[in-house]
C-alpha cells in the first residue's frame, strides 16, 4: 500500500492543518467551526508489529501456526513500518488505519511448511544428512520468524538482473544448513525399515559408528573445539560489524564514493558504495546496508554453530562434561524459486 502524506489527499477539506492529535490514539479532525465541529478518529496502535531491517514489501502479514488460530504475530518490512510511524506522527489516521484493516493484511499458515519439512527427514536420514535449518525452519521444528519475513520479501519483490545467472532460484547454501553423518549400509540393506539418524549412528560428520566408545567421545571432543572456535570468530565479528555500523560514516574514495575495509576474524571484506556525486549520505547508507546484510548472515551463522554445540554436548558421555562458552557480544533442503520478469 502507498503511503500519502495529508498534502497529497484529494480531498484536504477544510484543511490539513485542521487534523490534531491532542491525546495519543485518537486524531481530532477540526471542521470550519472548530468549536463545535470536531470528529474523532481513532486510529490503531503499532504496538506488537515487528519489522525485519532490509526488507521492504508494502503490507502487513499476519503469521500463524495454523488456520484455525485466532492469534497471530504481525510482520511488516522496515521501509513500511517508518511509513506506519510518519503516519502517526503527522496525525494523518487514513494510511495506519487502512494498513490494520483485515482487507489488507495478508495471512499465511506454517503448519504446511513444518509438515513438508518433517516429510523430508527420513528421505535425507536414509541419505547421511541431517538437516539443521531449513530456509527458516529449525531442526526442532521451531521458526526463525525473522528468516521468514526475509524470504517473504524475496518473494515478493521484483528479481534482479543479476539472478539470471541462476534462473530465479536461491542458491541452497544460502537457505539451508546441513551435516552428513555415516550409514551403515549393511544394516540400510538387511533392515531398510530402521531409519538411521545422526544420533543412532554416533554423531555429526566425524567418528565411526563401529568404535568404541572413548574413540567417539575422542572424535566429538575434537569437532566441538573447533566449532567453539569459529563460534568465538563469529562473535568477534559480530561485534566488530555492529561498531561500523553505529559509526555510519564511512571513508571518501573520491567525491563520488566511499570505501571501507573491514579484517574479521573470519575473512577480510571490502565494502564499496554506489556512485553519488558530492552526496554523502547516500555513500554511507549504502556501505551502512552491506555491513548489516553481512551481519545478520553471521548472526545466523552463530545460531547454527551454537545448535551444534548443543547437540554435541547432550551426546557426549556423562563422564566427560563439555562446557559451551559464548563471549558477550555487542549490537546485535530444496531451493526455492520464482519466474523471472
Amino acid at each position: 500500500m502507498q503511503y500519502y502524506r495529508l498534502y497529497e489527499l484529494n480531498n484536504q477539506y477544510p484543511s490539513i492543518g485542521n487534523y490534531i492529535t491532542r491525546t495519543p490514539g485518537t486524531v481530532n479532525l477540526y471542521g470550519v467551526y472548530s468549536e463545535t465541529n470536531i470528529l474523532p478518529i481513532e486510529i490503531k496502535s503499532l504496538d506488537g508489529l515487528k519489522y525485519v531491517k532490509g526488507t521492504s514489501f508494502r503490507f502487513i502479514v499476519k503469521i500463524k501456526e495454523k488456520e484455525t488460530d485466532t492469534i497471530g504475530r504481525l510482520y511488516t518490512s522496515q521501509k513500511y513500518f517508518k511509513n506506519l510511524e510518519a503516519s502517526v506522527k503527522e496525525s494523518n489516521p487514513y494510511f495506519v488505519n487502512d494498513s490494520f484493516n483485515e482487507i489488507f493484511i495478508v495471512e499465511v499458515f506454517l503448519d504446511s511448511f513444518v509438515s513438508l519439512f518433517e516429510s523430508l527427514i527420513p528421505k535425507e536420514n536414509s541419505a547421511g544428512v541431517s538437516v539443521l535449518k531449513n530456509n527458516f525452519i529449525n531442526k526442532d521444528k521451531s521458526i526463525d520468524y525473522d528468516s521468514f519475513v526475509k524470504f517473504l520479501d524475496w518473494i515478493v519483490s521484483t528479481p534482479k538482473l543479476e539472478e539470471v545467472d541462476t534462473n530465479g532460484v536461491i542458491l541452497p547454501e544460502l537457505l539451508i544448513d546441513f551435516k552428513t553423518f555415516e550409514i551403515d549400509h549393511e544394516k540400510a540393506y538387511f533392515y531398510p525399515d530402521q531409519q538411521q539418524t545422526p544420533e543412532t549412528n554416533g554423531g555429526l560428520s566425524f567418528g565411526n559408528s563401529g568404535g568404541s566408545s572413548s574413540q567417539t567421545n575422542e572424535f566429538r571432543l575434537q569437532e566441538i573445539a573447533r566449532l567453539q572456535e569459529e563460534l568465538n570468530n563469529v562473535n568477534s565479528d559480530i561485534s566488530l560489524y555492529a561498531g561500523f555500523i553505529a559509526d555510519g560514516d564511512y571513508p571518501n574514495s573520491g567525491l563520488s564514493e566511499s570505501r571501507l575495509t573491514v579484517n574479521g576474524k573470519i575473512e577480510k571484506k571490502e565494502y564499496v558504495s554506489g556512485k553519488h556525486f558530492l552526496n554523502r549520505r547516500k555513500q554511507n547508507d549504502d556501505i551502512r546496508n552491506q555491513l548489516i546484510s553481512y551481519s545478520n548472515e553471521l548472526k545466523s551463522k552463530k545460531n547454527s554453530l551454537e545448535t551444534e554445540l548443543n547437540t554435541l554436548n547432550a551426546q557426549s558421555s556423562p563422564t566427560q562434561p563439555i562446557v559451551i562458552t559464548t563471549p558477550p557480544t555487542t549490537g546485535g533442503s530444496n531451493p526455492n524459486q520464482r519466474n523471472i520478469r
